[in-house]
């Protein structure tokens, strides 16, 4: 079975989870007898091709880089011509496409499909779903996914006093319209506060219900040329759903992780904490708001001088801006240390440092795999109580779950553990062994075949119809 797996980018360049996930699964699909080629947006004005960690890698080229919104890529980008004529010459089995952006999108996806490809798409964000990119409604509580221009366009700023008629009506604007107010917006992002402040009210209007409404959009036609759309939370089907996707089309694939990971389950001895030990509670993610970063600070700083505890925060860097607010507030507390960004091969032996991992996530996760990767090493989870972190975390089990924005609740939670050696300890032996990326890959294959299955079956059906036509 021949597979092409498309990214919007791709190693050697400074990649994120779905990357790298996908640069870990390939080779375990590979033993199975199903080959994969990486197809990734490239940045310059000409194709390249390489190898990396054994697998093809073509980079087409996108030029200039396309206005961000609608998300899916409604329209050719510049260079598409490339990646046509490359994929023509593929004709591979399986088409399936990992991101939903301008740049790996839409047309990219029709074309597999009109190729004679079997097509897939994964879900692994937010962001085709929702504006706001984190499907928490009004920045504050998890929304269900349901796509209103209305709702959507308040949500995002959009100022209630303007009717919900009036709104309405602006999402059938043009989205050439809405792209040209949006443009607008950011380049005025940094104008004196009045201005900026002025041509938001003015703008968001002619900007938001319109993306909104091209989200939607985008969905219908997403399930229109994908033979499965994979998910690897329910949250994600249900938010699908109720978007009118059938559920037929869904395909749940909950992620796994590496064997070399997974084996730690079996290799790691449970021993009581001793009482007045500190606890040493580790977080591992990008410096970003929507990782919480600053909740958890926020939670340990509020906790008395005698509560025996100790934060390492190990960030990825992402947002300089927001890494130097936390600095700030984080300050000269005992307490909090900063630790270096871990690369992945030192992943395990933090992991192993650590009695609690925290993922205070202030958005819907569609993972995460931190999660398993912590349970591989009997480290119980700290969470918020949201998306796929609660899926994954059993509260009270190998885990706690927490309201991801309540500092009290988390400084609760750290207190709890800090002061209750035995909880932890249960909590440790509440663990199960996790789910390995060879298992994903098995489920990998069976999506495949059946995708392969129903284009057979539907194919043979389409030749008896025909015959049946033909005159006697």
């Amino acid at each position: 079975m021949k597979t092409i797996q498309a990214v919007a980018r791709y190693f050697p360049e400074s990649c994120g989870g779905i990357h790298i996930h996908l640069s870990e699964i390939m080779p375990v699909l590979q033993a199975m007898g199903v080959e994969s080629k990486v197809a990734a947006s490239g940045d310059e004005p000409k194709e390249d091709f390489y190898t990396y960690k054994g697998v093809e890698v073509y980079r087409y080229p996108v030029f200039p880089t396309p206005k961000p919104e609608p998300n899916h890529g409604a329209s050719f980008h510049g260079g598409f011509e490339h990646f046509a004529r490359w994929l023509k010459e593929q004709k591979a089995d399986i088409y399936h496409q990992h991101q939903w952006t301008p740049k790996c999108g839409l047309p990219h996806l029709r074309l597999a499909k009109e190729l004679g490809m079997g097509t897939a798409v994964s879900v692994r964000l937010p962001q085709p779903i929702c504006q706001r990119q984190t499907l928490m409604l009004n920045g504050e509580e998890a929304c269900d996914g349901k796509i209103d221009p209305v709702r959507c366009g308040y949500c995002c700023g959009v100022s209630q006093n303007l009717p919900a008629s009036v709104v309405k009506s602006l999402s059938y604007l043009p989205v050439g319209v809405s792209q040209a107010a949006a443009g607008v917006m950011r380049r005025l992002e940094k104008a004196p506060g009045s201005i900026e402040k002025t041509a938001n009210a003015l703008l968001k209007p002619i900007a938001i219900p319109g993306f909104a409404a091209a989200r939607l959009q985008g969905l219908q036609e997403m399930a229109k040329y994908a033979d499965r759309i994979v998910v690897m939370s329910e949250w994600v089907g249900e938010a699908l759903t109720i978007n009118g996707i059938p559920r037929e089309k869904l395909f749940l694939l909950r992620h796994g992780i590496a064997e070399s990971f997974a084996d730690a389950y079996k290799q790691t001895v449970l021993q009581p904490k001793k009482p007045g030990e500190p606890l040493k509670v580790g977080f591992l993610g990008r410096w970003d708001r929507t990782k919480g970063i600053h909740i958890i600070v926020e939670a340990v700083k509020s906790l008395p001088s005698d509560v025996p505890i100790e934060l390492i925060i190990h960030g990825v860097a992402s947002n300089d801006e927001y890494r130097k607010q936390v600095l700030s507030r984080i300050g000269d507390d005992p307490r909090i240390r900063v630790a270096k960004q871990l690369k992945r091969e030192e992943l395990g032996a933090a992991l192993s440092g650590f009695d609690v991992l925290t993922v205070p996530s202030q958005w819907l996760e569609t993972g995460p795999v931190v999660v398993l990767e912590g349970h591989a090493y009997r480290v119980p989870v700290v969470g918020s109580k949201l998306g796929g972190i609660a899926e994954k975390v059993k509260h009270g089990v190998d885990g706690l779950l927490v309201p991801a924005s309540d500092v009290k609740a988390w400084a609760d939670a750290f207190a709890q553990l800090a002061l209750n050696p035995d909880l932890l300890y249960k909590l440790r032996q509440g663990i199960q062994p996790v789910r390995t990326i060879s298992m994903e890959a098995v489920d990998s294959l069976t999506l495949y075949q059946s995708i392969l299955a129903e284009r057979s079956e539907l194919a043979a059906y389409n030749v008896g119809a025909s015959l049946q036509l033909q005159p006697l």
